[in-house]
């Protein structure tokens, strides 16, 4: 398994429970996983939508309360983007803090994202 980055929300206290309805995935990202992780851990919605299956009430990618794909070059866009910013109040999105607990206790967890680009003082640019 991948070293991890020391973030505030790992390891999670709240049994990962945004990986409790997997994720949606891009045509490239459910390509790539579909290739090396295999089909079966993927499916496409009558919508067209693609996704990670949920096994256990856990997204299929989710091992020891850990993602086994956090650090792949294909980790699906909308886990990158997790915790989502609220463009209209620019603090947590609503649905982040029926999701996560942890967002409703400590609300400075929505800056808190390994794969965006951080400015000075920790904010984004």
């Amino acid at each position: 398994m991948a070293e991890f980055p020391a973030l505030p929300c790992y390891p999670c206290p709240h049994g990962s429970a945004c990986c409790s309805y997997g994720t949606t995935l891009s045509e490239q990202e459910a390509e790539r996983l579909g290739a090396e992780f295999g089909q079966h851990l993927i499916y496409r919605k009558r919508s067209g939508e693609w996704r990670t299956r949920v096994r256990g009430g856990k997204c299929v990618f989710l091992s020891d309360n850990a993602c086994r794909i956090y650090d792949a070059e294909h980790y699906p866009a909308v886990c990158r983007g997790f915790p989502w910013t609220d463009s209209e109040t620019g603090g947590p999105y609503e649905s982040d803090r029926m999701i996560c607990p942890e967002f409703v206790r400590r609300p400075e967890l929505v800056r808190v994202n390994p794969f965006r680009k951080q400015g000075a003082a920790g904010r984004e640019p």
